[in-house]
């Protein structure tokens, strides 16, 4: 009897596993075809795009950190993952894992100046090589976006 409740939990627990989502990976993003779902300007500097996924597995797309932080205010969506450019790498790294410098003088398509590192450390060291201010990924959310703007294009809504 014990061996047939072990190989019903073993086999309820397999079935289980099975079920459960894999994690949300970055979407390719191609440059010149895809537009900000923000701004709704085209994608053209890969390495300053971000994006999110959302609970039902829809992509959106965004040309500058920025403009995803602009969503998400505004928006407030449910989301399984996010994702950035890590400043240094140019790789994809975790949204919310991560930790952003500001400084008018870092470049990006709609001028908010920001830039995502992978780690507080970091950050830290851009910081004080170049200058900015340093926010968490819950600064940033709490921050008046339209304050960061270098006099740079603006949203064409």
């Amino acid at each position: 009897m014990k061996f047939k409740v072990l190989i019903l939990m073993g086999g309820f627990l397999l079935l289980l596993a099975g079920c459960q989502s894999k994690a949300a990976a970055p979407i390719e993003i191609n440059a010149n075809e895809e537009s900000c779902a923000e701004c709704k300007m085209g994608i053209e500097e890969l390495k300053s795009a971000a994006q999110i996924i959302l609970k039902d597995g829809k992509p959106l797309l965004f040309d500058d950190i920025g403009c995803m932080i602009t969503y998400l205010q505004q928006n407030s969506p449910k989301y399984q993952a996010a994702f950035i450019h890590d400043y240094q790498t140019k790789e994809w790294i975790d949204f919310d894992k991560s930790t952003f410098v500001q400084n008018s003088s870092i470049e990006s398509p709609m001028s908010y100046g920001i830039a995502g590192f992978d780690s507080e450390e970091k950050a830290a060291q851009f910081k004080e090589k170049d200058g900015g201010e340093l926010y968490s990924k819950e600064e940033l959310l709490k921050a008046e976006m339209k304050s960061f703007k270098s006099g740079g294009m603006e949203h064409g809504h």
